[in-house]
């Protein structure tokens, strides 16, 4: 065997572990039942982002392509364009709280997007449970909204949709899987990615 052969089959390898291990990263909020011990405005705020990517998360859990275009009515968005706003509001989100802007994907399926949406939201998480409060007063939205605003706004926005998810779903005959509770922040059926 040639070594260039050799070198070759190992990068190969190596790209299809990295395009596999992407494929397959865990999605987050499976459990929120635990918490940070003290309130902080980076806190507090990363809680809300928490509780947004669970509902989200179980909201969403299960769909299948032939839910994606039921919609309540002619005139109404349908599951899949909502998971889709939900997608865009959580770019907004990201790149209110991330210095690192996020370029959302060009061509993206309704479940990709949740997919995304769940670990844009994560990383928003975890920026903004370490965040001091000097960093949380310097969060903008789109460059000149305070932080109140990404909250009654964007993430407002959000919670709003992953309920009508749920509402939808449930019209379309595939209800959210049982044993998801908001009030604990728990999950007792099986975790699907």
């Amino acid at each position: 065997m040639k070594p260039y052969t050799f070198l070759f089959i190992i990068a190969l390898f190596c790209h299809m572990n990295f395009v596999n291990a992407q494929e397959t990263r865990p999605l987050p909020f499976a459990d929120i039942s635990t918490y940070p011990d003290s309130f902080s405005p980076g806190t507090v705020a990363a809680r809300m982002v928490e509780s947004l990517g669970f509902r989200y998360r179980y909201a969403t859990q299960g769909l299948q392509d032939e839910n994606m275009d039921f919609k309540a009515s002619d005139d109404a968005r349908s599951i899949g364009k909502t998971l889709l706003h939900i997608y865009d509001l959580s770019i907004v989100i990201h790149n209110a709280v991330l210095e690192t802007p996020y370029t959302k994907l060009a061509e993206t399926s309704p479940m990709e997007a949740r997919e995304e949406s769940l670990h844009l939201l994560k990383a928003v998480y975890d920026r903004l449970v370490s965040m001091d409060d000097a960093e949380i007063a310097a969060v903008k939205v789109r460059g000149e909204h305070p932080l109140w605003i990404l909250i009654n706004g964007p993430l407002a926005d959000a919670l709003w949709h992953s309920g009508q998810v749920a509402t939808l779903r449930r019209a379309a005959g595939n209800p959210m899987p049982k044993g998801v509770n908001v009030f604990l922040g728990k999950y007792s059926g099986e975790v699907k990615e």
